[in-house]
């Protein structure tokens, strides 16, 4: 598509917009279709179509002293062709970028601007990103952008999203399109185009597009993206806006989204987060989506993500994995975080967690936790549940662990375990 004439380009844009329907919301009247002559001149209605880079006279009308090249556009502007026409927002979008060309030529050339073939997507958007634009749209037969957009300044990006373009022609101006006519106009763009334009957007922009979203609309738009893109976006969020979007999407696009992330993206996403808003977001997702999250994770991540978690959250994570995927992370877990999950835990919660890991994990856990949090660990547990979790690993193990204790806890266990294991004790 990027060697294609503009007229080809813009005829495939419209023909794939005409049958997919889109139908954009806004001033219902001036969306759909606009008749309007435009023979004669048409310099006449100028008010409030200020556009990125224009400059706007003390009456609010736009400034004719916009330039390419240095030399004034004012005079190379085209006001229209002849005769009358209904058009379309998008085919106005398109006479728009043509009239930007023509006219950026002709005030660089001196001459009448040659036909607009050869331009590839990426000069559409810098078209619509030129300080001509403005001057274009004085015209009254763009009036009907500027009104379904509510100011001229939006009227660039929405052409874009109209045109398909795989970036934003003006990213500082892309929150003022009003959100009616901005979230079916992302709806309705293919994965590709969608990526491209979200990818285009500064991180402030991004936060407050993705915000306007309705927990639906935010669904639509993670199901589109790739997962490769939906990283991407999501590791550009700040922390606070992460957290706001991950606890809008329901529980379902979250279970399918997050395993779903490149391994990079998917540190950051859980490593920025807030503690709380991170137990949150571990606390709902359910046994595969939590197994699959976690286990995605490298060792460190999965240290940071569990350090601070709130009780109630740790609790609902653990009891909610799988005990071969609880022995999984916990043997992944380093020491001193081990130490502080499991001694965080209820006395119930953790002598059911314990009692559920494979035999192997037990020993891992019980044998990597510090000494400290090995003694609140086993006298936590009723004495009796300390003997029988000691007493099913190999006796060579549950000594060695024993022999890392103060005294003052051994004493108080030899009484309980099995005698096997007491006489290899020192």
């Amino acid at each position: 598509m990027s060697n294609l004439p503009l007229a080809k380009l813009l005829t495939a844009k419209v023909l794939a917009w005409s049958l997919a329907g889109v139908v954009t919301a806004g001033a219902a009247a001036a969306a759909g279709t606009v008749a309007f002559s435009t023979s004669g001149s048409t310099n006449t209605n100028k008010a409030n179509v200020a556009a990125p880079g224009a400059g706007v006279g003390t009456n609010g009308s736009a400034s004719s002293s916009a330039t390419a090249g240095g030399k004034s556009i004012g005079a190379a502007i085209s006001t229209g062709s002849s005769g009358t026409g209904t058009l379309s927002p998008v085919k106005l979008c398109t006479d728009l970028a043509t009239k930007v060309e023509s006219a950026v030529g002709q005030a660089e050339s001196g001459a009448d601007s040659a036909a607009a073939d050869g331009l590839s997507e990426a000069d559409l958007t810098q078209l619509l990103a030129n300080p001509a634009v403005s001057q274009v749209l004085s015209s009254s037969a763009f009036t009907s952008l500027i009104s379904t957009v509510d100011s001229a300044a939006a009227v660039p990006d929405y052409c874009g999203l109209l045109l398909a373009l795989p970036a934003v022609p003006v990213p500082s101006a892309f929150t003022q399109i009003p959100s009616t006519v901005l979230t079916e106009a992302l709806d309705a763009l293919p994965a590709s185009d969608l990526t491209g334009v979200l990818d285009s957007l500064p991180s402030g922009e991004l936060t407050q597009t993705l915000g306007e979203l309705s927990p639906t609309q935010l669904t639509s738009v993670f199901t589109t993206l790739s997962s490769t893109a939906a990283g991407s976006v999501l590791s550009k969020l700040p922390a606070s806006s992460l957290g706001s979007v991950l606890t809008t999407l329901p529980t379902s696009a979250v279970t399918s989204l997050l395993p779903s992330l490149p391994t990079g993206d998917l540190t950051t996403v859980l490593t920025s987060l807030p503690n709380t808003t991170t137990g949150t977001v571990l606390s709902e997702l359910p046994a595969n989506g939590l197994t699959s999250v976690l286990n995605g994770l490298p060792s460190s991540a999965l240290g940071n993500v569990f350090t601070g978690l709130p009780t109630s959250d740790l609790t609902k994570v653990f009891s909610t994995l799988p005990a071969s995927s609880a022995g999984s992370v916990l043997t992944a877990l380093p020491a001193s975080t081990l130490g502080s999950v499991l001694t965080q835990l209820p006395a119930a919660n953790l002598s059911s967690l314990l009692s559920g890991l494979p035999a192997s994990n037990l020993s891992s856990v019980l044998s990597t936790l510090p000494t400290g949090d090995l003694s609140t660990v086993l006298t936590t547990l009723p004495t009796g549940k300390a003997s029988a979790l000691l007493g099913s690993l190999p006796n060579g193990s549950a000594v060695q662990i024993l022999t890392k204790l103060p005294s003052s806890v051994l004493s108080g266990l030899q009484g309980v375990l099995p005698s096997s294991i007491v006489s290899q004790l020192p």
